[in-house]
């Protein structure tokens, strides 16, 4: 690690690096409110108002955490489980009749109530006493599950598909993010500009796409300066669907919430403290709140954080904290924020792949310190493949299902880890020191 979690780097090394965690910044969240918005048939003003809105309040909750809550230099970013839902409703309010803006009015509430119960458990005490259960199989399966439910996105936008309304492969664009690997490898393996590998890669690949002629024209801004909102969707409206989905989603959100730390951990060589587990809790259930009251899709803190600093060897927070303040000076700034959002997916998905392969790196790590006796082949084996089959079932499959339902079977990474946590602590639970000294003394 070449600068820890405390140290400060020289000026400009801060500098780059804060310039690098706002891209990753953007680049991992900046598709999430383009895809709500085409599904809820948002107008380009409201869409580029969600960006914004996203922008602002991912700085926000971000700079919370690293400077009172965990203190981790950890992105809160949307949660792949709060947009995938947020689009299974969607669909599943259509056909019930109701309008979509009515099922984002619901999600605020829902999102608020998730928040408190974020609160709650971490001014408890609770969060850290949850991270006991996840034992290196448990994170480990979360980890391998997290990266394989990702690898789709990430090899089609690399391959061009979706790109410019493209529905088929496009060589050009494949074989320029092979490039732009090939270069992020090349720059790692240096040792003065390894920390900025990925910032090069998206630099260097976002002007090669300029030269080539495959840039879109950045979007001309209408204010200089545009001010957060409140309840984008409207005002708040009770359902007891999306509601009780959303108090379930934070439940379980809490396991991504102690699994995210605990790598966390590792890529930075400490280890989270039961205070640092509460108050994370506690912050993340602030970023909720404020997800709820702004009417972007719900935060959490996304373990690509230490995929990031295990490829950079940079942990230190001061980067960090200044990158999330720019991240909140661009939700202020249209003319900003238009011209990132013009970044070419592709790019970002090319030069973020190493870092993706991190987060798989973490799970074999974990796989390897766990004795692989029949026990805990049962348990990981199970649980990886009832959570990978599932990724292949269509998701049309469980549209007739009651909403909750759906939910849980139609999502392989919960269901997996679920289905490990029941294994490695209830069906397979290994005796307790006291149980194996009582039942030697009875033999």
């Amino acid at each position: 690690m070449k600068y820890g979690l405390y140290d400060r780097p020289p000026v400009g090394t801060s500098i780059l690096s804060a310039l690098q965690w706002m891209i990753v910044a953007v680049s991992s969240s900046v598709a999430v409110p383009l895809m709500i918005g085409d599904v809820y048939g948002l107008q380009a003003d409201e869409m580029s108002h969600l960006m914004q809105q996203t922008m602002f309040f991912i700085g926000l909750a971000s700079l919370l955490q690293v400077w009172i809550g965990h203190r981790y230099p950890m992105l809160e970013g949307p949660a792949g489980l709060w947009w995938g839902i947020f689009i299974i409703l969607a669909q599943l309010g259509a056909s019930a009749g109701l309008q979509p803006r009515e099922i984002g009015q619901s999600f605020q509430l829902g999102m608020a109530l998730a928040g408190l119960l974020f609160i709650g458990f971490g001014m408890l005490g609770w969060i850290g006493k949850l991270q006991r259960w996840f034992t290196p199989l448990v994170s480990g399966t979360y980890m391998i599950l997290l990266a394989i439910s990702l690898c789709s996105n990430i090899l089609t936008g690399m391959l061009g598909i979706g790109f410019q309304h493209s529905k088929e492969v496009q060589p050009g664009v494949a074989l320029v993010s092979v490039g732009i690997v090939a270069l992020v490898v090349w720059i790692m393996r240096t040792k003065r500009f390894s920390s900025f590998a990925v910032l090069f890669g998206m630099v260097g690949g976002w002007v090669l796409y300029a030269v080539l002629g495959w840039t879109e024209p950045v979007r001309p801004a209408d204010q200089l300066i545009s001010w957060p909102s409140f309840f984008f969707w409207g005002t708040p409206r009770w359902d007891w669907g999306v509601v009780l989905t959303s108090m379930l989603t934070g439940f379980v959100l809490l396991t991504n919430l102690v699994t995210s730390m605990v790598v966390m951990g590792k890529a930075t060589n400490t280890v989270p403290t039961d205070s640092q587990y509460n108050r994370g809790g506690v912050f993340t259930g602030v970023s909720h709140l404020l997800s709820g009251v702004s009417g972007v899709v719900g935060m959490i803190p996304l373990s690509l954080a230490a995929a990031v600093i295990q490829t950079t060897r940079m942990a230190s927070r001061l980067p960090f904290m200044l990158a999330m303040v720019g991240m909140m000076l661009i939700g202020l700034l249209p003319t900003v924020a238009h011209f990132l959002a013009a970044l070419p997916t592709p790019v970002a998905y090319a030069a973020m792949f190493i870092s993706y392969t991190q987060l798989l790196g973490f799970g074999l790590k974990d796989y390897v310190t766990v004795k692989m006796d029949d026990r805990a082949i049962t348990v990981g084996g199970s649980s990886l493949l009832i959570g990978i089959g599932v990724m292949f079932v269509p998701a049309a499959a469980w549209q007739k299902l009651p909403a909750l339902v759906s939910f849980l079977f139609g999502n392989g990474l919960l269901l997996g880890v679920i289905v490990c946590l029941l294994l490695e602590h209830v069906v397979f639970r290994k005796p307790t020191d006291s149980q194996t000294q009582k039942d030697g003394h009875a033999a």
